[in-house]
C-alpha cells in the first residue's frame, strides 16, 4: 500500500492558531480528537471498499482522504463521504440519549458532543472539499457530463463562499464567529485547488487490474458530440467501446475502442467533435 503522507491544510493551522490565541487548548484538543475519529470513518469505509489510502489531510471541520485509486466509483465515493459525518451525528445523539440515563456527565462530556455535532453539519454543506461537496460532485457526474459537473460544484462553492463571508460580517456586530471565516478559507480553497480531485479532469491512465474479467460497456454517441463528453463512462471496472452514428439516418460511421478514444484525449482533441477529428485523418 505504501506510506500514507499526512499534511495539515493551511486553515486548519488559522483554526489552531486562533483556539490557541484565546486560550481554547482544551476546545482544540476535543476537536482533533473529533477529527482523528471522522477521518477514521473515512478511512475504515474505504478500506472496506477495496481502496487504499496514501494521502490523509487534516481540515477544521473534517480529514480529506487521497485515495489511491485511479477512479472510484461516485456510489462508494458517496459511502466514504457519508461515513465520517454520519459518525460524528451517531456520537452526538448517543451522547445525548445518555444524558437522560446519566445527567451528572453532561458537563464533563458536553463539549465533545457539540463538536461532533459541528463537524458534522459543517461537513453536509454542499461544497468542496467538505464532504457534502463530494456527495453532490458524485451524483452530478452520474447525471452529467464531467465538464458540466465540476461547472455546477464551482458555482456552488462560489455561493456558499459568499453566504459565508456575509454571516461572517454579521457576526462581528455581535459576536465575531470566526467558525464562518474557516470554513469560508476551506471553501475557497476548493475553489482554485485544480489538484483535487472533483476538480481534476478524470484521470485517462486508467490501470486495469490484471486477471480480472472487465466487462465491455458499448457506447452510442452522435459523431457531432464533443469528445469530452464520453470521458463519464471511463473507469477502472470495465472496457468501453464507442459507436458513431450520423443523427440524420442513424447510421454507425465508425467504432472507436477505448484505447482509440485515449489517444484522442492524449492529442489534446477533448474540445473537438468526433466529426471534426476524422476529419483531421
Amino acid at each position: 500500500m505504501g506510506k500514507i503522507k499526512f499534511s495539515i491544510h493551511p486553515s486548519f493551522l488559522l483554526f489552531a492558531i486562533i483556539l490557541i490565541y484565546f486560550k481554547k487548548g482544551e476546545l482544540l484538543l476535543t476537536y482533533v480528537f473529533v477529527l482523528i475519529i471522522h477521518e477514521l470513518s473515512h478511512a475504515i469505509v474505504a478500506k472496506k471498499l477495496g481502496y487504499s489510502i496514501n494521502n490523509i489531510r487534516l481540515i477544521p471541520f473534517g480529514i480529506c482522504l487521497n485515495i489511491n485509486s485511479k477512479e472510484i466509483r461516485p456510489i462508494d465515493e458517496i459511502k466514504i463521504a457519508v461515513a465520517g459525518p454520519l459518525v460524528n451525528l451517531l456520537i452526538s445523539f448517543g451522547l445525548v440519549c445518555i444524558w437522560w440515563f446519566l445527567p451528572s456527565i453532561y458537563n464533563h462530556t458536553n463539549l465533545f458532543c457539540y463538536a461532533n455535532l459541528i463537524t458534522c453539519l459543517f461537513n453536509l454543506i454542499p461544497a468542496f472539499p467538505l464532504d457534502g461537496g463530494r456527495v453532490l460532485f458524485s451524483v452530478l457526474k452520474e447525471n452529467f457530463s464531467l465538464q458540466k459537473s465540476i461547472k455546477i460544484c464551482k458555482i456552488i462553492n462560489v455561493f456558499v463562499i459568499v453566504v459565508l463571508f456575509a454571516l461572517f460580517i454579521i457576526s462581528c456586530f455581535f459576536q465575531t464567529n470566526f467558525t464562518y471565516l474557516l470554513v469560508m478559507v476551506c471553501v475557497f480553497s476548493g475553489l482554485i485547488n485544480n489538484k483535487t480531485q472533483v476538480y481534476s479532469l478524470i484521470n485517462f491512465s486508467l490501470q486495469k487490474k490484471v486477471g480480472k474479467i472487465l466487462k465491455v460497456k458499448n457506447v452510442c454517441v452522435s459523431v457531432d458530440e464533443k469528445i469530452f463528453k464520453v470521458c463519464k463512462y471511463i473507469d477502472s471496472f470495465s472496457y468501453i467501446k464507442i459507436f458513431l452514428y450520423e443523427e440524420k439516418n442513424k447510421v454507425i460511421v465508425k467504432e472507436l475502442f477505448e484505447s482509440d478514444f485515449l489517444k484522442l484525449i492524449e492529442q489534446n482533441y477533448s474540445n473537438l467533435s468526433f466529426r471534426e477529428v476524422l476529419n483531421l485523418y
